[in-house]
């Protein structure tokens, strides 16, 4: 049911919104961005937009491990607020519950968790340009890919086509010092065709400048550079596209 009506919701006037950016700020090595999985202040993103980002990719779904994955509770505000502050070439991105979890509860299905996710957009009416799985493991209070890495990449190839299923413009948000902690090898190809959200944390701006890659991609789409940057004193993860 969703599918239809996102379409028509999110690609239509996301294609809208897109072609109305700046002719300066095409240039995806150009474009200044972060990533944000808390709320901020107003002066926060008024802030960001006055410096010159023009890039917000939102937390749009987290692994919520005690129950199973849920839709960020911080979504809607954190995208309202960046479009009260200019921003309009936003992106949102999903971590999702993936595996055996130290709670207990078991993770929503993959059609479950995408389900609620792409629901949210549509009802709330929500503008991205594209939308991604954050793919990163970690353990302690929720585990994310913790299975063995056999199971870790049967389970992504089935999030990946899931994604493609969908009809929707997705990337994969992915560490090539990550890889093998999750999957056979380096090279374990979970769905190269999509692009590449890349993490090399080397202090330096332009999506070209990435040169270590995993998964079979040879270039990335965007690339996360500098980890923790502080933002209007709030520590955030700087991007370019």
């Amino acid at each position: 049911m969703y599918l239809l009506k996102v379409l028509a919701t999110v690609i239509t006037a996301g294609a809208a919104v897109a072609s109305a950016i700046p002719a300066e700020l095409v240039k995806r090595a150009d474009l200044k961005g972060f990533d944000i999985s808390a709320p901020q202040s107003s002066s926060f993103w008024s802030c960001t937009y006055k410096a010159g980002y023009r890039k917000p990719v939102i937390r749009g779904y987290q692994q919520a491990c005690g129950s199973g994955g849920k839709v960020d509770p911080n979504f809607l505000a954190s995208y309202k607020a960046a479009r009260k502050a200019g921003y309009t070439n936003i992106d949102a991105y999903m971590f999702p519950c993936t595996g055996k979890q130290p709670t207990g509860v078991a993770c929503k299905s993959i059609k479950k968790q995408l389900g609620e996710f792409l629901d949210y957009i549509e009802e709330h009416k929500i503008i991205v340009q594209r939308l991604w799985l954050d793919v990163e493991p970690t353990s302690g209070e929720c585990n994310a890919w913790q299975l063995s890495k056999a199971s870790n990449l049967a389970l992504a190839k089935s999030w990946v086509a899931a994604l493609k299923g969908s009809g929707l413009k997705w990337g994969i948000y992915g560490n090539g010092n990550q890889w093998t902690a999750m999957f056979p090898s380096r090279s374990s190809n979970i769905g190269n065709d999509l692009p590449l959200w890349a993490v090399q944390d080397d202090f330096k701006a332009g999506v070209s400048s990435v040169d270590t890659f995993m998964g079979g991609w040879k270039k990335a789409y965007a690339k996360q550079y500098h980890l923790g940057k502080l933002l209007n004193s709030v520590p955030t993860d700087e991007k370019a596209y």
